[in-house]
């Protein structure tokens, strides 16, 4: 009993905490963060691939075009890898994206994770389990302390397996608690599920992972395939608001021709 108190009242104290703004905030068009698995189950050489996959999304014009063209012209976006609960997660900074040259930072910044040159220091995959919540409430406090305010924000989950109870009995949250804090701070969670290890993924994503408003799952036949289907998925998540803007729809329309795999 006492141990369903104690969590109890974390799990409250939570709700409260990620609904608070900071005082003073930029307005964005999105607040994203791209959560990728790095848990044992993925090899150096797969996250590579995630890596890699992602920061070469970022080169797509059609791509660039839509997260300069929103109302503010501005993207507020971090990477962050998490694996097993006991494991340490590694974010990036915040960076905002509202120029040519921002976008290639922050993809040169992504590239770093998994770099040989540094490799005695790198931040990379952590390892054990696939602790999904907790990267999740991980992100969502990403969120709460930066000094941004998006139209949307969006955590964006890949991986390539299903929530494991965490290593070394470690009290964690779990997907459910995970959702229900995303709701409560106004975040949707959308999901790119890797079906190397299991056909089925996209699945368990569409009934456990994803949440909010026009939440989606993306899926990615293997590594390989992360980058079409990471460039598909971060089209979906920047430009879901210039949809529903008139004097976007034009623009919005002939990018889709052009970007759709």
């Amino acid at each position: 009993m006492r141990h369903f108190t104690g969590r109890f009242v974390r799990f409250v104290f939570l709700c409260v905490l990620l609904n608070a703004l900071p005082a003073s905030a930029e307005e964005v068009d999105l607040e994203l963060v791209l959560a990728m698995d790095g848990s044992g189950s993925v090899s150096a050489e797969e996250f590579q691939l995630q890596i890699e996959g992602t920061a070469a999304a970022l080169q797509e014009p059609s791509l660039r075009q839509a997260m300069l063209s929103g109302p503010t012209g501005k993207v507020a976006i971090a990477a962050l890898i998490w694996s097993d609960a006991a494991f340490p997660k590694y974010p990036t900074e915040w960076h905002v994206l509202q120029s040519e040259d921002t976008i290639d930072a922050f993809a040169q910044r992504l590239l770093r994770f998994n770099n040989p040159a540094n490799a005695a220091t790198r931040q990379g995959k952590g390892g054990g389990g696939t602790a999904i919540g907790d990267g999740i409430v991980y992100a969502l406090e990403m969120i709460r302390s930066n000094h941004f305010n998006g139209l949307r924000k969006v955590i964006d989950v890949s991986g390539d397996g299903v929530e494991t109870d965490p290593w070394f009995g470690k009290e964690v949250f779990m997907l459910p608690e995970a959702r229900v804090l995303a709701a409560a701070q106004n975040v949707t969670i959308n999901g790119l599920a890797i079906l190397t290890d299991n056909s089925k993924l996209d699945q368990y994503y569409q009934m456990n992972v994803i949440q909010g408003p026009g939440a989606f799952v993306v899926k990615a036949d293997d590594f390989v395939d992360f980058h079409r289907a990471i460039k598909l998925k971060l089209w979906r998540e920047i430009s879901y608001k210039l949809a529903q803007l008139p004097h976007k729809r034009t623009d919005f329309n002939l990018a889709l021709q052009v970007f759709a795999p």
